[in-house]
Parts: structure tokens; sequence; C-alpha cells
């Protein structure tokens, strides 16, 4: 059998808390408190064991120092002993500063984190939540958008350097959301660790305009995407940023999907002029506000194997809308997998070639979206389907 002896920094460490817990006001006080109890009972024991028929144990003791102590006063047990009593108006005085003091500490405890919450200095416990690193005139809609979504449910937290107004105005504007908040630049290691972001789900990283006097731009984007990814490799990362010659920055840092400002501006602008309409439909898609909604919806298992055409006569017999295509959620592939432990100078040339192009050896889940597809087309276990259906 062997013998786990306990390391030295551990003793250390645990000595500190020891010494960082007594200085503690609250726990000098259950300490004394607990000191004062014991006293207390043995003493009482001396005085009204042979002289009183309501002490007839030890634990008799024990309850009636409880019960004084903390000024309840049950009356089922009361000292006959001048020493008894005059014991018991000592106990209650000691009771009354002792649970003011524990009662007080407390309190402080609880107002000191509610305080921090509001600043932004609390440190997050959530998992699974969805970050948002930045803010600017997009936030609001993120938000909106999310308030009108399947996962409203799912707790937000918002890290920036806003004002404490300007946060407690977009809570309460969003009250629907479980948001919180983390005040700070999202770049750094140390805050987004306070944001708990080595378990979060998502992050959204915006080009930041929540600090006065601060130009936006990509650098802080790129900078969050690669410490995002460093702390939490399975993170999603979702990034806004302003300038497409930055796509290959952000593609080695490994962000999930890039999104350009104003990428379809041109797009749309040629539209409203060579086929009006189109550029309206789109606009009303993409509004939180619109009666339409886009709808994404996982493939029943009775379809797995099947075709196209067997989903759209399956969507239409169940609902009312326009069934539009199928997605699929592409697995991670991992270069490593394919490689020998022994690696030759050939798969350390490969995975080096890989990792100067930004790929590394094991590459995101993806999504790939057809859009009308051949009704022939297979549907397989990782496909969903997507529609347009009016909300109610």
């Amino acid at each position: 059998m062997q013998v786990k002896w306990i390391d030295k920094a551990d003793i250390l460490k645990y000595l500190k808390r020891l010494k960082a817990l007594s200085i503690h006001p609250a726990a000098r006080a259950v300490f004394m408190l607990l000191v004062i109890t014991i006293m207390a009972t043995i003493v009482v024991e001396i005085f009204e064991a042979n002289k009183n028929d309501q002490f007839t144990s030890y634990w008799d003791s024990v309850w009636w120092v409880f019960v004084t102590i903390t000024t309840v006063g049950y009356g089922d047990k009361v000292p006959v002993t001048p020493a008894g009593k005059i014991l018991g108006v000592i106990i209650m005085f000691v009771g009354i500063a002792l649970l003011s003091i524990i009662t007080a500490t407390i309190s402080s405890i609880f107002v000191t984190r509610k305080i921090k919450e509001g600043k932004g200095l609390q440190d997050i416990k959530t998992k699974d939540h969805i970050l948002i690193c930045g803010w600017n005139s997009d936030a609001e809609q993120i938000l909106d958008t999310l308030e009108l979504s399947d996962i409203k449910h799912q707790e937000v937290v918002m890290i920036n350097q806003l004002s404490e107004e300007a946060i407690d105005d977009i809570i309460s504007h969003h009250s629907s959301i479980a948001i919180k908040f983390v005040r700070g630049d999202f770049t750094k290691e140390s805050i987004l660790n306070r944001a708990n972001a080595k378990f979060a789900g998502a992050a959204l990283v915006l080009p930041d305009e929540s600090v006065l006097g601060e130009k936006m731009g990509d650098e802080k984007t790129i900078l969050a995407t690669l410490s995002l990814k460093a702390i939490n490799p399975k993170i999603k990362v979702y990034v806004h940023i302003l300038d497409r010659e930055n796509i290959p920055h952000l593609t080695k840092a490994r962000a999930d999907e890039i999104i350009v400002s104003d990428a379809y501006t041109g797009f749309l602008m040629a539209n409203y002029v060579t086929y009006p309409g189109i550029p309206q439909l789109v606009l009303q898609l993409c509004s939180p506000k619109s009666a339409n909604k886009l709808k994404r919806r996982m493939l029943p298992n009775e379809l797995i194997g099947k075709s196209f055409k067997d989903l759209k006569s399956y969507y239409y017999q169940k609902y009312s809308g326009v069934l539009l295509g199928i997605g699929q959620m592409t697995q991670p592939f991992d270069l490593s997998d394919l490689m020998k432990d022994d690696t030759s100078s050939l798969d350390d040339f490969i995975k080096r070639k890989f990792q100067e192009a930004g790929r590394g050896i094991g590459s995101n889940e993806q999504v790939k979206i057809q859009i009308n597809p051949a009704e022939a087309t297979s549907l397989s276990k990782n496909d969903f389907y997507l529609s347009i259906e009016r909300t109610e």
C-alpha cells in the first residue's frame, strides 16, 4: 500500500487559510461563542446538577446555555441557585454582544458582495454562459435578439468599462435576461478569469467604445480572441471587426466566425436599384421586431438517412412556414489523431505548415448551410433544418 505524504506547500497553504480565517471578525465571534458555551455548560452543571431536577444530564446544561445565549428563553429549564442565575445574566449579555457581531459581519459580507456586483468587481461563478466583450451600438440589438430567443434563460456576462448608471439602465431594460457585469479590459486574462471565461459556452467580441476617448479598432478584438482561446480552447468565439484586412489575424487566432462591418452594404444598395424588395426582405428578417423569424430545428430521428424531399413533406404537415434548407455541424478534426506518437520528420513538417497557416493541428467545429438543396439530398444525424415562421 502506497503512503501518500502531505506536501509541505499544501501544509503552508492550509495554515495561511487558517490564519486568514482566524483574523476574520465573524470567525472570532463564533470561536468565542463556542468557548463560552463550553465553559458555561461546565459551570452551570457544577452549580445546578445536584440542586435542580431540571438539569439531570450534561445535555440539559448544553440546551439551557444555547437557549440563553441566543436570548430565546424558552423557560423549560431555569437555574435555581444564586450562582446559576448570575451566570444566566452574564450569558445573556455576552450572547447579545457576540450575536450582534456575527449578524453585522454576515450582513456586511452580503452588502459588500452586492456593491461589488454593481461595480463589476465580483467574480462570476456561473457556467455555460455567454460573454459579450466590449460595447457599441450593436450590443443593444444583440441583447434584444437574445431576449426574443429560446435561450434567454442562459446567463449573459458583459465585460466592458461603461459607467454604473449605463449598466443599470441596460440590465433594467433587459430584465428578462439574467445579465451580470464585469468591469475591465476584456483583453486581460485576469478580467476574463473574473468573468469565468474558462467555463463559458460562447463569446461575442465587439469593437469596443465603452472607454471614453478611445477609438474603436480591431486590435482589442484580436487580443481578446487569443486570450479567450488560451483560457478556454473549447469556447465558441464570434467576432465583429471593422477592417476586412484583419480576417487572416482572426483566422490564426482561431475565431469561430467573423463578421465584417458593412460587408453586405454594397449588395443591399445595388439591389435597391436592380431588384427592389430583396433588401427589404433581408432587413425585415434581420429585425428583432419582425413578425416572421428565422427558425432552426433539429432533425427528428425518423428522418435520419432519408432525403430532403421527405423533410419537406414532414415539415409542411407539422408546421406553417417556409422551409429554407438544411445545415450540418461538422465535427472537429484533429490532425494529430492521424499521426503516430513517434512522429517522423514528415509528420512534424505537416504540423508546422498547418500552424504557420493559422490552422493548427485541430480544426474547430463548423456549420455548413445548404439553401434549397436538391430533393434527393441525404440527411444525416448531424443535420438541422432552417425555416421562416410567423411568431404568435
